[in-house]
């Protein structure tokens, strides 16, 4: 027998990867298990095979045998093993293996004993045909592994010993297990033929690959592209139109086409005034354009311009009462201020972005503001899916003024864009990418869980070289009021607030705060209808901010429509 391993050495894995990575999780149990496995021990995962068999490897006749072997594990002086993992509860009945799905027993696609032996006489073939020689020293063994099962019942099928057949208990004694299914005791080690079996068979491979921070980089590069070319032509098209409301879902680049026609409108030596209800959307877009353009949030520019003026009272500090000075007061002084003010405090032009945030008599007071508030040039971006704050989307369909359908999503992935097409009203949107990952869905039951959930997958996504500054996590309410409440770190990276965050810091904000920003990953948290403040629109807004990536992390007893 081997002598003990030393605690610190373990088998060597071809390819090394963190177990979190495998998608399948029957598979990711079997490999955290293996890697176990003291040193000495070569555990291949996931070997393709092609090869030309014969009736010497197994009776497979002369046609191509193709396949993979979820695992191969290699030693010198037991052999080699080969290991099908099935995950499910699985049977044996009347010739054939099935599953035990809730609905009742569903065949499996393949027969997972059939799978193992092709496996374990391809590799054969393949070894005597780099070995050039048709003797083979080491001993040949298959297992089949059934990670999320516990106990054998029953009769066996005849091409399947007791030995080879290992459960959920295995998973925590992996070298026991293996040993048991090798059958017997060890040979004298067999180096050089291990060494061909590893190097010439097993391990060669070759990747060629870009990590998912360079995919992310790339899908930029192309959707900003695509972006310019579609928002360009638009405004082309539009540009002798001097007032006009361009509707659009998210992502359809109505913050972009607000931008570019506030620079065009600059460059014309127009006055231009760009704004937004949300404050975090207003320094963003005054970031992304000239200093001359005024760009500023909608109540914060009118209690500056009024201050002193005695147009205005003070603000209130009754929250009630505040609501209104918001809504009805200032709106309504800043229209009568205007009314009356000198052309040289106007504007040649006004543009809105995220105008469904505005209500009928703010729309009263922007119009006062120009110079010529008939005819002077007059723009609003607007998105009624996204009516967080229930203004009457009406009043921008009743305006005067000719309107435009934005129909391609230019922010999403393709993937992303249907997952969010469950919101929209009026139709489906048409993606500018095709492809993108799934959207990726996490219940959880309570708090403890959804905080140990986020850092798994933060976890995993940085271990396959995200940068955790992509990451922003989006939720109904407050940090203090989430499932993150006290966290100021997510494993070894800080939580900050996403107007604050620097470096690798990874960024938490409100659903609303966020509201006409963007971000490469998004992880929308805490959706759990009565628990929280969130509407279907919370949903279709925190989602579609996703450029590449988006998590759903929802309440198990209620999964959004968009699952």
């Amino acid at each position: 027998m081997l002598k003990p391993a030393s605690a610190t050495a373990t088998a060597t894995m071809i390819p090394d990867l963190d177990p979190r990575m495998i998608e399948n999780d029957g598979e990711s149990r079997v490999y955290a298990a293996l890697r176990k496995l003291p040193a000495g021990f070569t555990v291949m995962y996931s070997y393709a095979f092609h090869i030309h068999a014969n009736s010497a490897t197994g009776g497979f006749g002369d046609d191509p045998v193709s396949g993979e072997a979820d695992f191969v594990v290699v030693h010198p002086s037991l052999g080699y093993l080969v290991i099908e993992v099935k995950q499910g509860k699985i049977g044996y009945a009347n010739g054939r293996w099935y599953e035990e799905k809730a609905h009742g027993q569903e065949p499996v696609s393949k027969d997972p004993v059939a799978q193992v032996e092709k496996a374990k006489f391809a590799i054969l073939e393949r070894y005597k045909e780099k070995a050039q020689s048709d003797s083979f020293p080491l001993r040949i063994r298959h297992a089949l592994w059934f990670p999320e099962c516990t106990n054998v019942w029953g009769v066996l099928p005849a091409n399947l010993e007791p030995e080879s057949v290992l459960t959920e208990p295995d998973l925590d004694k992996p070298e026991e297990a293996v040993r048991r299914a090798f059958g017997t005791t060890e040979k004298p080690p067999q180096k050089q033929a291990v060494d061909i079996l590893i190097q010439r068979v097993l391990a060669p491979m070759c990747r060629f690959f870009a990590t998912m921070d360079e995919e992310i980089d790339r899908y930029d590069r192309e959707s900003k592209k695509v972006l310019t070319d579609e928002q360009q032509n638009i405004l082309d098209a539009t540009e002798l139109d001097k007032r006009k409301v361009f509707f659009g879902a998210a992502g359809t680049g109505k913050t972009f086409l607000a931008l570019e026609k506030a620079r065009r409108l600059n460059r014309e030596g127009k006055k231009v005034f760009l704004t937004c209800f949300n404050k975090n959307l207003a320094a963003y877009m005054r970031s992304n354009v000239p200093s001359e353009i005024i760009c500023q949030n909608f109540h914060d520019f009118l209690k500056e311009r009024l201050t002193g003026t005695g147009c205005v009272p003070p603000e209130p500090e009754d929250g009630d009462e505040r609501s209104i000075y918001y809504e009805e007061t200032l709106p309504t002084a800043g229209f009568e201020y205007y009314a009356d003010a000198p052309a040289s405090e106007k504007f040649d032009a006004v543009i809105v972005d995220e105008g469904q945030d505005f209500s009928e008599n703010w729309y009263t007071c922007l119009q006062a503001m120009l110079k010529d508030p008939e005819e002077g040039e007059f723009y609003v971006f607007a998105d009624p899916n996204q009516d967080l704050f229930r203004h009457n989307i009406d009043a921008l369909r009743k305006m005067g003024v000719s309107k435009h359908k934005l129909t391609r999503n230019l922010r999403n992935t393709e993937r992303i864009s249907e997952w969010i097409g469950k919101y929209v009203k009026g139709g489906t949107l048409r993606p500018g990418l095709l492809g993108g990952l799934p959207v990726v869905h996490v219940a959880w039951e309570t708090y403890a869980e959804e905080r140990k959930l986020i850092e798994t997958e933060i976890g995993r996504l940085v271990s396959q070289g995200i940068k955790p500054g992509r990451i922003v996590i989006l939720s109904p309410n407050r940090l203090e009021k989430s499932s993150l409440q006290g966290c100021a770190k997510i494993k070894e990276w800080p939580l900050m607030d996403f107007r604050t965050a620097t470096g690798n810091a990874i960024r938490f904000s409100t659903i609303r705060a966020f509201k006409g920003l963007e971000a490469d990953i998004v992880f929308l948290i805490g959706l759990r209808e009565g628990k929280q403040t969130c509407t279907d629109a919370d949903v279709y807004v925190g989602g579609s901010r996703a450029r590449f990536l988006l998590y759903v992390f929802h309440h198990k007893s209620e999964p959004p429509k968009g699952i």
